[in-house]
């Protein structure tokens, strides 16, 4: 979640963000107004999350997530995330296209810190649950929108 707002406006300020995507996407970057451009810092609250459900068998399945899971910037933006460790261990992680690598501690928080300085989508794994085999994947995407030219 983003500091400062309750989860509600958060909430809102998110789906906003995707609905731009969206609009990106099918009707293109000169679409968007003026003011979707301008450079900021984009600040993100995300936690590692653990999610088991029990299986028609008996037994438990367990996977990992990143919540929330996407994240959206305009090119040129400074994005923040702040990655706290909730549930699990450790969870190594590269945020793709930017090659930062790191560790999220359980009861820790882990800053990232880049300059979206490339429209596309990056995705940020976590290593150790990198696909369902390894109960993932733990995955989560940094969306930056293209700057209007």
């Amino acid at each position: 979640m983003r500091e400062g707002v309750s989860h509600r406006t958060a909430s809102r300020r998110t789906l906003v963000r995707v609905a731009t995507v969206v609009a990106c996407v099918w009707v293109g970057a000169a679409a968007l107004p003026q003011a979707a451009v301008r450079a900021a810092t984009v600040t993100y609250r995300v936690v590692t999350n653990e999610i088991a459900a029990k299986q028609a068998d008996g037994s438990e399945k367990e996977v990992y997530r990143f919540d929330p899971a996407v994240y959206v910037a305009n090119e040129g933006d400074d994005v923040e995330l702040h990655l706290y460790g909730l549930r699990g261990h450790d969870h190594p992680f590269v945020l793709e296209g930017y090659n930062v690598r790191g560790v999220i501690h359980r009861n820790q928080e882990t800053v990232v810190r880049v300059h979206a300085d490339r429209p596309g989508y990056f995705r940020l794994v976590c290593t150790s649950h990198a696909d369902a085999a390894h109960e993932g994947p733990m995955e989560a995407y940094l969306i930056v929108i293209p700057r209007q030219r």
